[in-house]
């Protein structure tokens, strides 16, 4: 609730600046590009060469190339035929035949193939995509939980001062026995508050490693955050999304899959050429076998590629919808959460530099009762807390956004790995 509400007020003092500012936004990238720091870009190719899901990716990849020369290959061998006969008369023959592709049924599935590798390649870059999307998440959440504790660290030691002189005031005969009461309910709030926190953070710390073999002394900072984002045209970016350029490849080669369940359908003949001596005679013969698809014609062959050809276009069609919604949740999400954190940057940040201490001093001035103090100091504290959790929030919806455009390689400057 609190960091809904600071949110909200931000949201409708910056979303006029915000609106106008993304509407005269070019047509170039929807990002600017900030800079990154080497120590994120060496973890990042740390743990994208080390991380299984690539390597299984590559293996895919390196097995699909390899089904692609197989297909490139010729479909038949030739057989050869020896034949000898020893009775009242002697003969031998020797003979060569070959089936010939006669529907190309080879190009067919080379063109299969292609896609294939298209489709794989696509698979290693959306493993890629996925991972360094889930390596900017934790490591969003780990500095997050970071500061959220120091910050927590800061309401125990003021909650302790607080209760401190809460009960040198009452010896004194200044409050009353309530009051250093609430100001003990107050420290143990931090204290439950604190231990709490630290058990998020190390989770935290725990998830970011899980994604490291080999630890970083110290982990990279976060880079900063593009200051806009303009608007483009989404089904461009789209295009390009390494998730929906596999599913592609995916409903071309199925469609491509009908073509040689088609060509399957037409038979090969095989022809052959037989020669040999029968006593003293020579003997020379020419052979042609054509299969007769009467018991099978294969016409449910073409039919199921063609039901899977429709299921994979459908499927396509579903992600690329789902995909271009999440894209569009996300441009919103991170320009309101951005035009937030920016004001708060710009204004309320300074506001409450010093308000602790003002608070401090006019409650032992008793120009403020106890309860007041308390509600205020934790209301200024809360506040913090708050501004802590939007900037996370607005680091967690630029992640998202990356994830939702395919440009979390790109943005990090590794490029595309094929």
């Amino acid at each position: 609730m609190r960091f809904t509400t600071i949110l909200m007020a931000a949201v409708l003092i910056g979303l006029v600046s915000v609106t106008s500012a993304a509407d005269t936004g070019g047509a170039g990238l929807p990002i600017s590009q900030t800079a990154i720091s080497p120590a994120l870009i060496k973890l990042a190719v740390q743990v994208l060469d080390e991380h299984p899901g690539v390597q299984a990716a590559r293996a895919a990849l390196d097995a699909a190339q390899a089904r692609g020369r197989a297909a490139d290959r010729p479909l038949y061998n030739p057989a050869l035929e020896l034949d000898a006969e020893r009775a009242e008369t002697d003969a031998a023959f020797v003979g060569i035949s070959q089936s010939i592709d006669w529907a190309d049924k080879r190009g067919a599935r080379t063109d299969i193939s292609v896609l294939a590798v298209q489709s794989e390649q696509a698979g290693l870059a959306l493993v890629r995509q996925e991972i360094i999307v889930e390596l900017l998440a934790a490591l969003n959440a780990y500095y997050t939980a970071q500061e959220t504790v120091q910050l927590v660290g800061r309401r125990v030691e003021l909650m302790e001062e607080f209760f401190n002189l809460a009960e040198q005031r009452f010896n004194a005969g200044d409050i009353a026995r309530t009051d250093v009461d609430l100001a003990r309910l107050a420290l143990s709030e931090a204290r439950m508050q604190s231990a709490r926190l630290a058990s998020e953070s190390a989770a935290a710390n725990a998830n970011l490693g899980a994604l490291v073999l080999n630890r970083p002394q110290h982990w990279p900072t976060f880079p900063r955050l593009p200051t806009e984002l303009e608007r483009v045209d989404d089904d461009a970016l789209l295009v390009r999304h390494p998730r929906l350029r596999q599913l592609r490849a995916r409903t071309d080669a199925a469609r491509a899959n009908i073509e040689l369940a088609q060509r399957e359908r037409r038979a090969d003949p095989t022809l052959g050429v037989r020669g040999g001596k029968e006593e003293s005679e020579t003997l020379i013969g020419l052979t042609i076998s054509i299969p007769l698809f009467v018991r099978n014609n294969f016409r449910a062959e073409v039919e199921v590629a063609s039901a899977e050809a429709q299921r994979d276009e459908q499927a396509y069609r579903d992600v690329y919808r789902r995909t271009r919604s999440d894209l569009e949740a996300a441009s919103a999400r991170y320009r309101l959460t951005r035009a937030a954190l920016s004001d708060w940057q710009q204004g309320g940040q300074a506001s409450l530099r010093d308000r602790v201490e003002l608070l401090k001093q006019l409650w032992e001035a008793g120009e403020i009762s106890t309860t007041d103090y308390l509600v205020q100091l934790q209301q200024t504290l809360d506040t913090r807390s708050s501004a802590v959790e939007l900037n996370g929030a607005t680091k967690a919806a630029w992640v998202d956004w990356l994830d939702a455009s395919g440009l979390a390689v790109a943005w990090l400057g590794l490029g595309s790995e094929q």
